[in-house]
């Protein structure tokens, strides 16, 4: 059975000089560090056939246009490099310089149509403001035009929240409370929601959204929010949740767990999720060990296993 994993992060040489992983734990410190070869190996030993590569790339607020176009162009460039050695093995979402959202939809543009990558990701909010902001709208219009993904995926909070809601323990707490412990996937939830509440997916009603991590804690307020906030909308007779069953897919990645897996099944379905892994801060065995022993339907597992993932990036071999 083919595997592919489709939130696999890439860390660029240039970007590993300013990443401070000092408070990750050790294993995915090496994963971070390991070589091209190195990652191969690693995907053999877990059955993974491959990944789609994404560079870890939340946005800068201080750069101006003639810095940060060139270096998220630079990004894509490297990541092609990476992908075009090994064109069986791997794929690749663009890095985006959403800053300047022209000069973004442009290098969503030239990365899907020269580079053939398979869609997109944006790492948290951008400048402090939600992607639903009318800035952003460039953006929206080439990702419907070129029926492509965009993967939502979370990113650093802003500092005022990070201030607010996240100190007042040591450094690799307060981090992990805010991050990958907690606060990203209740912000990256909102950024969802916010794009729905907005009208984003009734202006542009083919765009095609990921979020990781079984869906960002969406499935159990779900009920919620078609009870208390779908009523307040411009549409309230449309429910929020039949917006995420229509236009987003989740993926596994970093939550090897039954019972949120479970819960995801029954509010999205099995056609809307695909294996991942958050491959280097998540490990491919544990994931691979995982997913082989759920108990599913053969067709259920080919689906989430690589089918959906191919169907939705053009994966098909």
């Amino acid at each position: 059975m083919r595997i592919i994993a489709i939130e696999e992060h890439y860390v660029l040489p240039q970007q590993r000089q300013h990443l401070d992983a000092s408070w990750l734990p050790d294993k995915h410190r090496r994963q971070i560090d390991a070589t091209v070869d190195q990652r191969l190996a690693d995907m053999d030993a877990a059955g993974i056939d491959l990944q789609v590569l994404s560079v870890p790339a939340a946005q800068p607020s201080a750069l101006p246009a003639e810095i940060v176009v060139p270096m998220y162009q630079g990004f894509n460039n490297d990541l092609h490099t990476v992908v075009t050695g090994h064109p069986d093995r791997f794929a690749a979402f663009a890095a985006l310089p959403a800053t300047e959202a022209n000069d973004a939809a442009a290098e969503l543009e030239r990365a899907v149509i020269d580079l053939g990558f398979v869609g997109a990701m944006i790492s948290g909010t951008v400048t402090g403001r939600f992607l639903d902001h009318p800035d952003f709208i460039p953006i929206w219009e080439t990702a419907a035009r070129l029926d492509v993904p965009l993967y939502v995926h979370p990113g650093p909070p802003p500092m005022p929240v990070m201030d607010s809601y996240y100190s007042g323990f040591r450094k690799p707490v307060n981090l992990m409370l805010a991050n990958g412990g907690y606060g990203w996937h209740y912000e990256t939830a909102l950024h969802a929601v916010r794009l729905i509440v907005a009208g984003v997916l009734d202006r542009w009603p083919n765009l095609k959204l990921i979020l990781g991590h079984l869906g960002e804690g969406l499935p159990f307020h779900m009920s919620r929010l078609d009870e208390v906030l779908t009523p307040l909308t411009d549409h309230p007779d449309k429910p929020i949740s039949s917006y995420i069953r229509s236009n987003f897919w989740f993926t596994t990645s970093g939550y090897f767990h039954d019972g949120p897996f479970e819960l995801a099944r029954q509010v999205i379905g099995d056609d809307r999720l695909i294996f991942s892994v958050d491959y280097p801060f998540a490990d491919n065995r544990e994931a691979g060990e995982w997913f082989a022993q759920l108990d599913l339907k053969p067709e259920t597992r080919h689906q989430i296993a690589h089918q959906t993932a191919e169907k939705l990036l053009g994966l098909l071999t």
